[in-house]
């Protein structure tokens, strides 16, 4: 059986300047668990973004309807055992995220738009993401990284994450290459993402507080086809 993942929570996304970002990490690292990854709990997240030949996914974000859905395949390191190919479903504030680890050779070969991999992988949602990937003709469209600090409040199964330095590659899809020919995207604000499945605890709206914070749309997949972008304007 392979380790697969199926949730739903609420998800919301504010821009902070790098200041402000630098002081909230602070306070959430006094009070909240941090990832214990990279270097002073801040580390790479590489995701290889697909869409169909119209580019449906791109443009219904663009066009702000309020259901819509992403296809990914991520690591965190380009010498990791494994990877997730996620299948992220949003409605409004609400999303719903399919996850599947896969061995480090299937992710090769769904990185290349190779799917047949994944029925070795004795599961429900395996059949869900390859229906999907070949319903819709997915291809590989784009890759995103950046770099992230993360925080979580496991009662109530929050999660904080900074994100910064947003890149992206649109001519070189290879996720196992460390050294991608990156277009930086978005240098201006840190991304917070605030998730949480039903109440966000008080003493964490005290913490975000001082950010004063107001909610943005904002897709780091969208961000990142520049060139897709160019043509669609």
């Amino acid at each position: 059986m392979a380790d697969t993942l199926s949730v739903y929570r609420s998800e919301r996304k504010y821009f902070i300047s790098y200041p402000d970002a630098a002081r909230l990490k602070t306070r959430l690292d006094a009070f909240l668990r941090s990832d214990e990854h990279g270097e002073k709990g801040v580390y790479r997240v590489k995701s290889l973004y697909y869409d169909t030949p119209d580019g449906r996914d791109y443009r219904e974000k663009l066009d702000g309807l309020e259901q819509r859905q992403k296809l990914r395949l991520r690591i965190y390191d380009e010498e990791q055992p494994g990877a997730k190919l996620e299948l992220k479903r949003k409605n409004g504030d609400m999303q719903h995220k399919t996850s599947l680890e896969v061995s480090r050779t299937d992710a090769e070969s769904l990185a290349k738009g190779v799917y047949t991999s994944l029925f070795s992988y004795d599961c429900e949602n395996a059949m869900k993401l390859y229906t999907m990937l070949t319903l819709h003709r997915y291809r590989p469209a784009v890759i995103i990284e950046y770099d992230r600090a993360a925080f979580s409040y496991r009662e109530f199964n929050v999660r904080l994450t900074l994100d910064s330095r947003i890149r992206s590659s649109e001519t070189n899809l290879n996720l196992y290459e460390r050294h991608l020919p990156w277009n930086p995207v978005f240098r201006d604000a840190v991304i917070l993402e605030v998730k949480f499945n039903q109440t966000l605890p008080e003493f964490i709206r005290k913490l975000l507080a001082p950010c004063r914070l107001t909610a943005v749309s904002f897709s780091k997949y969208c961000c990142g086809r520049p060139v897709i972008g160019s043509y669609l304007a």
